[in-house]
């Protein structure tokens, strides 16, 4: 028997699961890949994100950032870049506060020119601001810093990742539905090349105006893969085109600290009556158990053989290496 004196059982915890309605919750993980641990999006380190937008269908999430524009801030380049959105807003809606953010990328299909109906988000969801320059003057500036990112769908061999909340002698877990990272997204330099073609075209169309007109004609693009297939180009812009319509839905931000976020992980990730829920009993064996919390398991020699099909294949190969053994004896 093993000597456990070294590394001996400090506690134990009854682990609980949460229960199938609450388990149809979303959760999601949030990984900002580029920012420190040290320093979250809150309101106690003075960057509590203002907006949250998604797009359940094709799975985009953007989510809006005060910028500290006293630390490391070019008001110059600030300026700039506020007054593209806020050009790019007029030439979308004639207000200059209805569209913009998510309007570019992939969310607006990489097609930032023209207005989208998947694009507009209410007026106070921009990322710029009106302030007083020199002399009275009212200067756009940029203010907000956009985060995006897409909910990937879960596939085979995917990690199941979960959400634990302990509490006294008991672990509560709770499914994650995704984990999403976050980068920062470049609207605002998108919004200066927009300005940039805008001008131009406006230029091409006065030199065209001077010229005999031309007959509009429409242009239909085919698109066909070597092998005769369907193009994976052309699902991509099938893709490209959903991101694009489809709406945002927006949700206000709660940070972590405030009651309203303490309310929601006492009711989504706490049993207040352990008690009365049934005990787990187990139907399935170790190998089972391992495929069914992990991803599952791969032959190297033979990869088309994943879960059961590869449990099946090692029985087989048992159940014949105790067959030989018999006959040798």
């Amino acid at each position: 028997m093993a000597d456990d004196s070294s590394d001996p059982i400090i506690t134990s915890y009854d682990i609980y699961l949460t229960d199938s309605q609450q388990s149809q919750i979303p959760r999601y993980v949030f990984q900002y890949v580029d920012r420190a641990t040290n320093r979250p999006y809150d309101e106690r380190h003075g960057q509590k994100p203002t907006t949250v937008r998604v797009k359940p269908k094709t799975g985009l999430i953007e989510v809006d950032v005060p910028i500290d524009t006293q630390l490391n801030y070019d008001v110059s380049k600030g300026r700039k870049f506020g007054e593209a959105l806020k050009q790019s807003r007029l030439a979308r809606d004639g207000t200059g506060g209805g569209a913009g953010a998510g309007a570019f990328g992939m969310a607006g299909g990489f097609n930032p020119v023209g207005q989208q109906p998947g694009a507009r988000v209410k007026a106070e969801d921009v990322e710029m601001s009106d302030v007083k320059g020199e002399g009275g003057k009212a200067e756009t500036m940029l203010r907000v810093q956009t985060l995006g990112g897409r909910i990937k769908d879960a596939e085979d061999g995917d990690p199941l990742y979960m959400l634990g909340a302990f509490r006294g002698k008991n672990l509560y877990l709770s499914p994650v539905s995704a984990v999403v990272q976050l980068r920062p997204q470049l609207h605002h330099i998108d919004a200066v090349e927009e300005a940039s073609r805008m001008r131009a075209a406006r230029s091409k169309k006065d030199v065209d105006e001077e010229a005999a007109p031309t007959e509009a004609r429409v242009v239909d693009v085919k698109v066909k893969s070597a092998e005769g297939g369907e193009s994976i180009l052309g699902g991509n812009l099938d893709l490209l085109r959903q991101m694009q319509e489809e709406r945002w839905e927006t949700y206000e931000w709660v940070d972590a600290e405030t009651e309203d976020a303490w309310y929601a992980y006492e009711n989504y990730m706490i049993h207040h009556e352990p008690e009365t829920l049934p005990q787990l009993e187990t139907l399935i064996d170790g190998e089972e158990y391992l495929d069914a919390m992990s991803a599952p398991r791969i032959d190297p020699a033979r990869p088309e053989m994943t879960g059961w099909a590869m449990k099946q294949n090692r029985k087989k190969q048992k159940e014949a290496k105790e067959a030989r053994e018999v006959v040798i004896e």
